[in-house]
């Protein structure tokens, strides 16, 4: 799965780059070169930049995606979805919030991990300096194999790409 992580990262950055007429040739030499891993399964959308490979071992979708069905943690309304990936036993969900969405998020969770008969461990930290501000607060739970945590992070830098999308919620699960 190290190759795909890698093959996502060069892929993304291809896409990225291109425009309406290299955007066929990115996606065929891409394709080919994916395959040439021998991940078959790959779909590659344009127009949205979502990229999509399917394995005997699990799936990777970039740039978007579905929460998969029966998945085990709740998200709070309004996300847009970043990356998903699944695999036998292990799940990854990324989902981008608005800016201010973090203090909402953050009671979210608490009042969750709360009512929940594990127990879960939480961290904070916050740093401000005049080049902005990272705050983040992380939920995680262990119970033999199992693994689960939530992660709520809010990066706000004076040259921000997208200043009104800050917050990015990761949940992480993986069962043994």
């Amino acid at each position: 799965m190290k190759r795909i992580a890698i093959a996502f990262v060069a892929l993304a950055l291809i896409l990225a780059a291109c425009q309406s007429v290299t955007e066929n040739i990115a996606e065929n030499l891409t394709e080919q070169v994916l395959e040439s891993e021998g991940l078959e399964n790959v779909e590659i959308d344009t127009d949205s930049g979502e990229v999509s490979i399917e394995t005997d071992e699990g799936s990777v979708t970039i740039g978007g995606g579905e929460i998969p069905d029966g998945f085990p943690i709740p998200v709070p309304d309004g996300y847009q979805v970043t990356s998903v990936f699944t695999a036998e036993g292990t799940s990854s969900v990324s989902l981008a919030y608005g800016n201010g969405d973090f203090g909402a998020i953050e009671a979210f969770y608490e009042d969750w991990t709360g009512s929940q008969a594990s127990e879960w461990r939480k961290t904070t930290s916050s740093v401000s300096n005049e080049d902005g501000t990272f705050d983040s607060t992380n939920w995680v739970e262990e119970e033999g194999d199992s693994f689960i945590s939530v992660s709520n992070l809010c990066i706000v830098l004076d040259d921000s790409i997208d200043p009104d999308n800050c917050v990015a919620v990761n949940i992480n699960t993986s069962s043994g």
